[in-house]
């Protein structure tokens, strides 16, 4: 699904080099869940950034589902992103002035290829699957952190992307929030066979990763 060759990403700041990715090279199969650990300042959310195609390496190349993500133009892209990936955030991210079914159809409103019925009642199937169907018409305010996360999650999954992006989704939430989140990932990756790539710094999210990969200093050190 994903193959990584020797990827580098160098920020400069002056005179002075700093590596965010020191030569990462690394197979992501399909329908696999997979931790990206490490400790902060390791390039955990950098990697992930550049396979999600939200930032561009120095030098590497990245191919997904056998297209050579790296020489796409801008545009390219985007469309790219629109069509085969998801992404869930820390944040949560969601429009704060939409509700909880607009926000979870936006991807779908966005895309020229579905319907606005389809996108509805694909919308509408995701929330009942996530137990928030009745909180449909709810703005975002409305709802716990844990709510919201869940509703980010079937924004990033209506659209059935080839490829779902976390970045430390469990980072603002409780414990207890944290495993209906992270139970939530495992039912959609086993049920739906959904590819996901996860970041992490909690050691017990382990238990939910088919495989993990340790960062350390921008290198696969386990």
């Amino acid at each position: 699904m994903i193959e990584i060759e020797d990827l580098r990403k160098i920020y400069r700041m002056g005179t002075v080099e700093v590596k965010a990715l020191d030569g990462i090279t690394l197979d992501i199969a399909k329908g696999e869940f997979l931790g990206i650990m490490g400790p902060s300042g390791s390039g955990k959310t950098t990697l992930l950034n550049i396979l999600g195609l939200l930032d561009t390496p120095t030098s590497g190349r990245i191919t997904i589902d056998g297209t050579d993500v790296s020489n796409l133009t801008d545009y390219e892209k985007t469309m790219f992103r629109l069509y085969r990936l998801g992404y869930v955030f820390q944040d949560y991210a969601l429009v704060p002035d939409l509700t909880v079914m607009e926000n979870v159809s936006l991807p779908g409103m966005l895309r020229k290829d579905i319907p606005e019925e389809q996108s509805r009642a694909a919308s509408s199937d995701i929330l009942t699957k996530i137990g928030l169907l009745d909180r449909q018409n709810h703005l975002p305010r409305e709802l716990s952190g844990g709510q919201q996360q869940r509703v980010s999650i079937a924004r990033s999954v209506v659209n059935k992307p080839d490829i779902l992006f976390a970045d430390e989704p469990c980072a603002n939430l409780d414990t207890e929030n944290s495993r209906i989140v992270l139970d939530l990932f495992k039912e959609i990756n086993q049920e739906m066979h959904q590819t996901i790539v996860m970041v992490s710094h909690e050691d017990w999210h382990k238990d939910y990763f088919n495989r993990f990969i340790h960062l350390k200093d921008g290198k696969i050190v386990d």
